[in-house]
This record gives C-alpha cells, sequence and structure tokens, in this order.
C-alpha cells in the first residue's frame, strides 16, 4: 500500500498547489523531458521564506532562498540554497530520502553561493562550493554533525575549508569512487572539470593553512554554462542552463568522447525548462533541480519548477 499512497499524496500535493496544471503546462513545452520524469518528486522547501542569520547575527526570515545544489546519503535528499540579495546565510534543506517530508534547515556559518552539493558515502561527509579570494573553494560538512544539528543553535562549523588552485568558482560538484569532481561555470569560452583525490580520512590534501591545492590530473575542457555534473555507467551528464532560456542536460559517452567541451560529441542532448541547476545519478534515476521556483526567478518564465524531479534514465537513454 506504501507505494500507492505516496502516488496518490504526491498527486494531491501538486493538484491542491496548482504545480499540477503548471507541470502540465510545461509538458508540453518539453514533452520528451516530462516522458522521462516518474510520478515521485520532492517538493523543495524554503521558495517562500525560511529563518536564517541576518548580516548583524540575528534570526531573520528570508524570502529570497535560492536553490542551487543537491545530493543524496542513505537518508535523506540535501538542498543548498542561497540569498539572491546576498543579506543571509546560506542554508542545507535536510528532507526525508523516502517521503520528502523537511526535517531540518541546516544554517552554514557564511554566505557561499553553494553551487554544488556532494556526498562522500565512505566517510560520510558533505561537500558543497564556497570560495576564497579570488580562487573557488569547497568546503566538508560531517553527516553527523548535520544530524545532530539543531535548529535553535548557532550555524555548523566546516570540518575542511580548501581554496583550489586552478578554478575563479567552483560551480559543480559530485563525488566518484574517492575523488571530489569539480567543474566551473563560464559564460564565454570553456568551462573546467578537474578531479581532486581525497585521502584515506575523506580530506583534501593541504599542506598549509590557507594554500591552495592543485590536482595532479589537470583538467578537461567544458561546454559554456555548465550548472551540475553527474556520471551514470560509462555516461559523463551535465546540466547547462542560463537565464530564461530552455536549460540542457548534456549527455558525453565517457569511452568515445575526445573533447567534452564539443557538443557534437555528445551522444545526446535533452532540452529541460529554464533555470536548471544541479543534477545528481541515484542507481536508474536522475534527480533535477530547478531555481525557478525561487523569488528572483518565478515571475521571468511561465515553467516554474517547484519540486526535484526523478527522470528514468532508462528512458532518457535509450536509442
Amino acid at each position: 500500500m506504501k507505494p500507492i499512497f505516496f502516488k496518490f499524496r504526491n498527486w494531491l500535493r501538486l493538484f491542491l498547489t496548482g504545480t499540477f496544471f503548471d507541470r502540465r503546462s510545461a509538458w508540453q513545452a518539453f514533452p520528451a523531458f516530462f516522458e522521462a520524469a516518474g510520478e515521485t518528486s520532492f517538493p523543495i522547501p524554503g521558495l517562500e521564506q525560511v529563518s536564517s542569520l541576518n548580516l548583524s547575527q540575528q534570526v531573520e526570515r528570508c524570502s529570497a532562498m535560492t536553490p542551487q545544489g543537491m545530493t543524496l546519503t542513505e537518508k535523506y535528499l540535501l538542498i543548498s540554497a542561497y540569498c539572491h540579495d546576498h543579506q543571509h546565510h546560506s542554508v542545507i534543506y535536510v528532507l526525508d530520502r523516502n517521503s520528502g517530508r523537511k526535517i531540518k534547515t541546516v544554517i552554514l556559518p557564511d554566505l557561499p553561493h553553494a553551487g554544488g552539493l556532494a556526498y562522500d558515502p565512505q566517510q560520510q561527509k558533505i561537500w558543497l562550493s564556497n570560495s576564497s579570494g579570488k580562487h573557488a573553494a569547497v568546503a566538508a560538512l560531517s553527516l553527523a554533525e548535520i544530524e545532530a544539528y539543531s535548529e535553535a543553535g548557532p550555524p555548523i562549523a566546516y570540518q575542511q575549508k580548501v581554496g583550489l588552485k586552478e578554478l575563479p568558482r567552483a560551480s559543480a560538484l559530485t563525488y566518484d569512487h574517492g575523488y571530489l569532481v569539480v567543474a566551473s561555470f563560464v559564460l564565454r569560452g570553456f568551462g573546467q572539470i578537474i578531479c581532486y583525490p581525497l585521502d584515506p580520512a575523506g580530506n583534501l590534501f593541504n599542506p598549509r593553512n590557507g594554500s591552495l591545492i592543485q590536482s595532479p590530473y589537470g583538467s578537461l575542457k567544458l561546454p559554456t554554462k555548465i550548472q551540475g555534473v553527474t556520471f551514470y555507467q560509462n555516461y559523463l551528464l551535465l546540466a547547462q542552463s542560463w537565464g530564461n532560456q530552455p536549460g540542457k542536460i548534456i549527455i558525453f559517452d565517457i569511452q568515445t568522447t575526445s573533447d567534452f567541451s564539443d557538443l557534437t560529441q555528445a551522444s545526446q542532448i535533452l532540452t529541460t525548462p529554464p533555470y536548471l541547476e544541479q543534477i545528481y545519478v541515484a542507481e536508474e534515476q536522475l534527480l533535477v533541480l530547478f531555481e525557478s521556483g525561487a523569488t528572483a526567478y518565478r515571475k521571468k518564465t511561465p515553467h516554474v519548477m517547484k519540486e526535484v524531479l526523478q527522470l528514468d534514465l532508462n528512458k532518457l537513454l535509450k536509442p
């Protein structure tokens, strides 16, 4: 009975909030995308208001939180968000992975754009995009500390924060087989994707406090406007989006691609609604996050996506 109950509750929530009709309109505009979309979705919290800290470190309601990054743990779906007005600390929403119920909002110690989240299941550690002066940085959080976090307490503390020498910004993150994979967003020219190895304790090696680390593997070129990166079997999947134009999920076969910045080498390109952000592979599903439900963007497109959708990768990758 549980699957039937969850499906019915999901449909009822969509119907009562008007999202059902929004999706019907979007379906007509992006049929291939929605043909792969499953019935189960997760509501994005904080699109209207959420409690955070202002610049004076006082608790205040923020109506400008904008979802950016997303990852899954064994029990939770985590979504990062930043204040579009840059007046409040960034946050991470913790949702129950099965029901989609929001469990808590974790306030971060600073105001990063938080464009990417990644989960290391070996060390049970969360990595998120950050910055260090003119360079990109990543910061780490313990999953145990996230679970123990109280909304009545102070902001959570980072376990580690590391600057990345090669990148001006860390726009997208993913974890893969002991590596933290970081991609950069650019409006013109080529983006980059770089792999950073994690040590046996799950840390990025940082020889001196405040120093920048460099990957031993160099970087590969990516297309412009990359917002998300993930892997599935022998495929590299990229989320490309900018402004109120339709987004794209770009799929490369790693074994046959010589240049990941060359869209003619992509095995498939799927057009999506605008304001596409992070994508994440979970078994045979591709989770897709949009920022169009945020206050700053919801009036800029008729296709407002207020939920994390799940796409069937078998349907998505069919010949």
